[in-house]
Parts: structure tokens; C-alpha cells; sequence
């Protein structure tokens, strides 16, 4: 065995027989059994090092429990050769190890003396042991009389005291209540931070990134990837919900998920050929199970059959859906009652929208499409609203981009994508979007369908806590306390743990402003609550100081802070950089600077009311800060008139 090494695996090979059910007829007319071979593992090498904490991940069938199992050679291989190092601990099945008709104690006897330890040292452990089950009135019963949470406990506690130098462990963490799992990882952990050494199996992601050092994945006998946990867990979790073998044995052992996930794969033609009888016949599967998407699919499946007993079938999949909250569903109940997609109500507000959102305007179009998706009877409906968005989003609204995020994501409208989704996230983020930033943020620190990268997360925090995440505002505080993505910083770090706790309160500051600025005889300075609540990077406190530093408002004009509130406010989308667009183009608090000016009408083209849409038209007929384009002037003189603006509608002819 190599030098630091805890466990050598060398060409490791494991196959087991089994019997099975032929088409062919014996004698008396029995079928045949004919024995087969199935390969778990074939030439298999691994190493472990002395104090390393192994996570093995893998699906049901993958091998992990064997690999175990050969670990602790309670299983020897076919071939290849096992070396171990140091007295073995093991949790890989309850009950191994252990006998039903002897008690709790005498089994704790008994499991050491497997272990290698003799009874005197059991002696000076057994009371330890018995506390820690927290089973301690049953410690005498019978084991088999126990529940298999008892004895998982009983045989975890057995582990945890026995010193062992190589603990193998199989979903540890999964015995007993929450308290005792909370109780259970603690301890694990302290055992771990003894440098001992673990290979440590389980499902639970977040188990693994936390308390592994290195993580490899199983599939099919071969270690298909291995590496840092965040790594490793993020390509694994990304196979389990893209990979269309994954999904399709996960579905056939009647994974709900799962089956509408593989739908879902039939109706876009994902990694697999496109199939409607196989979308409808895995929907209804997912549906009867009680997946609310499903059932919501489904019963649209129906709906569009139009016969009277897939009508009435329809009718029940939406009141269930419907009772679990979702609010499609609610409304086709609802309409249900009246005259269902002919409700002359929804038909006029969608013709009306339809009408309006031919002028162009983002804000119109967007309109329109949040009434197709939010009144959508069918998937046209749907895939009608995603044009409209799409149509919507070429005017950069982080809001659109995230509603198209959504959709991709779960194929509303459009394929359902992973990638798709994560493009218009980033999208939303680049633009502004507050919980884009912070969902992206979640992503890269967890590594959850993109590979962790802690300098990224940091990156998103950071943006989302200045833009007045609450939530990132603390990740940034615990980020700089431990070094993660940034160089440790105890001050900065302290800094942003006390903006998170003032967070809070800042909201309530800008009540308090707005309302005794009308109350006479109140001593409180509105301005004051103001300052103090922007300290928190809330964003209206923000805008709203830059104004007083501006207007010298209760206090001394300051021009060089107001500046700073204004750029900081204009990080936000929509209205901030509107004002900042103001700001450049009147040369107000700014020196005039067209063409800063018509980036920021630009990048907030969907908000701008009819005066800034109507000199976005003068910036782009006469080339004041932008390049002279005649179709862009004529889009936003178009848009102007749309919103009343008497000039506009003047020039293009239309009446007031």
C-alpha cells in the first residue's frame, strides 16, 4: 500500500449470479430459470487517503453499497486485490451485525467484539454509547423489538465510540427524527475533524458538499467523475435532471418527477425522438400520482379531446391541481362555471391587449403576453405568450427576461431547457434583476446546475447586496468572514453583518420619513431616516437622498454626494436611470453629456413615459448622442404618440 493511504483498491472486479425467468418451457410446462451474470464493478481502482472524508454518490444500483461492502470485506471480490489500513467501523445495513433475540446492551457487546475491541475496553464505552441512542429505556428490550430508527441509532452511536482509524457509513444521517440527525451530524463532524477517515455514502446533496473533501460518482460499476464535492454533486444533480436514462429508471420506479419530466423530454424531442403517445401516456402517469403540473398538462390533454367524459375528467385533474394552489388551474375552474375559453370577457381584454401591443411599446407587448400566459387555455395560447415576451424582451427588461427564464425553465411555451434558462437568467442579472442576481448566486455557491465557482457567487452577493438583497447582504458578511470567493476581511466583513441587521429596519425608516413630514410637533428628521435607511442600500432611500444632497433640502446642498446617490441608485433598472438619463441631458447636478444620457434612456427604453420616449425621438432624428437612425426615431415617436404625447401624435397625424 502506498505511503499516506488508508484503502487501496486495485482491478477490483465484483459480479453477482442470478436466476431468472426464461421464455422457454420445461417439462411441465414451467418456464425455464436461466442463470446470468451482473457485473457491479470491473476493474475497479481507487485510493483513499489517511483523513480524507470520501463521498460516494451514485443511483440506486450503482454499486455504492457493495463498494462498501468489499471495503469492509464482508464482501470479497472476484478479482483484483483490497488493502485496509487501521481498525473498520461500519453502518451498511441495519440489523448487520447484530441479533434480534439479544438486547440493546448486549448487542453493543456484541458489535464491538466484531470491531476488534475486547470487553473490558466495551466496559469503559457502554454507558456512552447508551446515552448518545437516546433509547436508553429500551436499552435492555429485545433488539428484535426495535424499530429500525432504534436501531440505527444504536448502531451509529456503536460507531461513533469505538475509535475505529476507517469508518464506512451508508446514509448515516438518515437514521431518527430531525433532532437526532442534527445530533448525529454534529458528531460526525467532530469525528471527521479527528482525522479519521470516512467513505461516506448518501443522497443527500447538501450532506456530501458540507462534510466531504472529495467526491467521486458511480454509474454503471465505473467511476464516471470524481473531484471537489461542489463539482462533482453539481454535474451529478444536472445527469439526474437532464440525462434521459436517468430520468426514464427513475420514472419507471415511479419517480412523479421523474414521469413528468420524461413527458416533458417526449413533447420536445429531448435526447429522445419526439412521441405525443409517450408524452400523454407518462403525463397521466405523473398526473394520477398527484404532480400538479402533471395534472394540469394532463387535464389539458383532455380538454382538447372535447368529449363529454374527458371534458368531466378534465374538470376533476384541474379542481385537484386547483386545490394545491395552482392558479391556472383556479382560473379554468372558474371559467368552467361560465363558458369556458369562449368567456366573451377574456376574448375582449385579449383583443384590446392584441390591439395595443401593435404599436411596439415593450411595456404594451409585455402586457399582452403576461394576459396570454395568466388566461392560456391551451399549449398555443402558451407558446403565443412566449413570442410575445421574446418580441417584449429585445427592449432589455430584466423583468421579461426573467418570465422567459421561468419558462424555459419549465418548458412553458417553449422547450423545456436548462440552458436556456441559466442564458435569460444571466441576462436578467446583467440587467438589474434582483433575484436573478441572487438565484445565480445560490447556483455557484451550492453548485446547483452550474459548476461552483466561489469567486462568481461572490461576485452576484455582492451585486444583489448593494441592489438591497437582505438575504446576499448576509452571505457577503459570512463570505468575507471566511474567506470564500474574496480575501478574509474581518472589517468588511463586520461591516456588511451590520447593514444586514439594520436592513430591516430601513424599510420602516422610509415610512416613517414619508409620513411625519405631515405631522407637526414630531422632533424626527425625515432627512435623517432617510440618510440612515440608504446606509442599508435600500433603493428608494437611495433615490430619495440623492434628491436632497441635490436640493439641499433641511441641509447644505451637496453636489459630489448627490452625484454618488444617483450613480448608485441608476445600478437599479427601470425609473433610477431614468432620472440619472434626466440628470446627464439637462446637465443638472452632471455636466450635460448627451450620449451617457441616451445610454441610460436606453437601458430603460420600457419604462420611459411620453416626454422621454419623445426625446429619444429628437436624440435619434437629429444624432444628439447617438448615431442618426431615422427607423430608431421613428419607433420612439410612434411610442410617444401611443402614450398621449400631443406633439408626436401631431406629426404623425393622428387626432387628440
Amino acid at each position: 500500500m502506498k505511503k499516506g493511504n488508508a484503502i487501496e483498491l486495485k482491478n477490483v472486479s465484483k459480479s453477482f449470479r442470478l436466476e431468472v425467468m426464461s421464455d422457454k418451457k420445461g417439462k411441465l410446462g414451467k418456464n425455464k430459470t436461466v442463470t446470468t451474470s451482473n457485473v457491479v464493478f470491473e476493474n475497479l481502482s481507487l485510493e483513499v487517503k489517511k483523513g480524507e472524508v470520501l463521498g460516494v454518490l451514485g443511483r440506486n444500483g450503482s454499486g455504492k453499497s457493495t463498494l462498501l461492502s468489499i471495503m469492509a470485506k464482508i464482501l470479497e471480490p472476484d478479482s483484483g486485490t483490497v488493502e485496509v489500513e487501521g481498525k473498520v467501523a461500519s453502518i451498511l445495513a441495519l440489523g448487520m451485525g447484530f441479533h434480534g433475540e439479544m438486547s440493546g446492551r448486549e448487542n453493543i457487546y456484541l458489535k464491538g467484539e466484531l470491531y476488534g475491541f475486547s470487553r473490558k475496553e466495551m466496559d469503559e464505552k457502554v454507558e456512552e454509547i447508551i446515552d448518545f441512542t437516546g433509547i436508553r429505556k429500551y436499552i435492555d428490550n429485545p433488539l428484535k423489538t426495535y424499530s429500525s430508527g432504534m436501531s440505527g441509532r444504536l448502531a451509529f452511536a456503536i460507531m461513533l465510540h469505538v475509535n475505529a482509524d476507517v469508518m464506512l457509513v451508508d446514509e448515516v444521517l438518515s437514521t431518527g427524527d430531525a433532532s437526532y440527525s442534527a445530533k448525529a451530524s454534529t458528531a460526525f463532524k467532530k469525528i471527521m475533524k479527528q482525522g479519521k477517515t470516512v467513505v461516506f455514502v448518501s443522497h443527500n446533496m447538501s450532506a456530501v458538499t458540507e462534510m466531504c473533501s472529495r467526491v467521486i460518482w458511480i454509474e454503471k460499476g465505473k467511476i464516471v467523475a470524481e473531484g471537489k464535492p461542489k463539482v462533482v454533486c453539481a454535474k451529478y444533480t444536472k445527469a439526474l435532471s437532464e440525462s434521459y436514462d436517468v430520468v426514464y429508471d427513475q420514472a419507471l420506479s415511479g419517480v412523479a418527477s421523474a414521469q413528468y419530466r420524461l413527458a416533458m423530454m417526449y413533447r420536445d424531442g429531448k435526447d429522445v425522438e419526439k412521441d405525443d403517445e409517450q408524452y400523454k401516456e407518462w403525463m397521466k402517469k405523473a398526473a394520477d400520482q398527484g404532480h400538479v403540473d402533471a395534472q394540469v398538462a394532463y387535464a389539458d390533454i383532455l380538454y382538447d379531446s372535447g368529449t363529454e367524459e374527458d371534458l368531466s375528467e378534465a374538470l376533476i385533474l384541474y379542481q385537484s391541481a386547483a386545490d394545491k394552489g395552482n392558479s391556472s388551474a383556479r382560473m379554468k375552474v372558474s371559467s368552467f362555471a361560465g363558458s369556458n375559453e369562449s368567456d366573451p370577457d377574456r376574448a375582449e381584454i385579449l383583443e384590446i391587449c392584441r390591439a395595443m401591443a401593435e404599436s411596439g411599446n415593450p411595456s404594451d407587448v409585455t402586457r399582452y403576453a403576461a394576459v396570454l400566459l395568466k388566461t392560456a387555455w391551451n399549449e398555443e395560447d402558451r407558446k403565443k405568450a412566449y413570442e410575445k415576451y421574446m418580441e417584449a424582451s429585445e427592449d432589455g427588461n430584466p423583468d421579461v427576461y426573467y418570465q422567459l427564464a421561468i419558462m424555459r425553465r419549465d418548458g412553458i411555451g417553449t422547450k423545456k431547457s436548462t440552458d436556456g434558462y441559466l442564458e435569460m437568467l444571466h441576462k436578467a442579472a446583467e440587467a438589474g434583476h434582483l433575484k436573478s442576481m441572487s438565484d445565480l448566486a445560490t447556483m455557484y455557491q451550492e453548485g446547483k446546475l452550474l459548476e461552483p465557482d466561489e469567486k462568481k457567487a461572490f461576485r452576484w452577493h455582492m451585486k444583489a447586496a448593494r441592489n438591497g438583497s437582505v438575504s446576499s447582504q448576509y452571505r457577503v458578511a459570512c463570505m468575507y468572514r471566511d474567506g470564500e470567493g474574496v480575501e478574509m476581511d474581518k472589517e468588511k466583513s463586520e461591516k456588511w453583518f451590520h447593514i444586514y441587521s439594520h436592513a430591516v429596519i430601513a424599510q420602516y425608516q422610509m415610512v416613517a420619513a414619508d409620513v411625519i413630514k405631515f405631522r407637526p410637533g414630531t422632533d424626527a428628521d425625515p432627512d435623517e431616516l432617510i440618510t440612515k435607511a440608504a446606509m442599508a442600500y435600500n433603493p428608494r432611500a437611495i433615490t430619495a437622498l440623492a434628491s436632497i444632497y441635490a436640493s439641499g433640502s433641511n441641509r447644505i446642498a451637496d453636489k459630489e454626494r448627490a452625484k454618488q446617490c444617483y450613480l448608485k441608485a441608476a445600478e437599479q433598472p427601470g425609473t433610477p436611470r431614468m432620472i440619472l438619463g434626466d440628470m446627464y441631458y439637462e446637465g443638472r447636478i452632471f455636466d450635460q453629456d448627451f450620449a451617457k444620457a441616451a445610454e441610460m434612456y436606453l437601458s430603460c427604453s420600457y419604462v420611459l413615459d411620453l416626454d422621454r420616449c419623445y426625446r429619444m425621438y429628437l436624440m435619434f432624428k437629429d444624432g444628439i448622442g447617438v448615431e442618426k437612425d431615422m427607423a430608431e426615431a421613428k419607433k420612439y415617436l410612434k411610442r410617444a404618440a401611443a402614450k398621449g404625447h400631443r406633439e408626436a401624435r401631431r406629426i404623425l397625424g393622428l387626432s387628440y
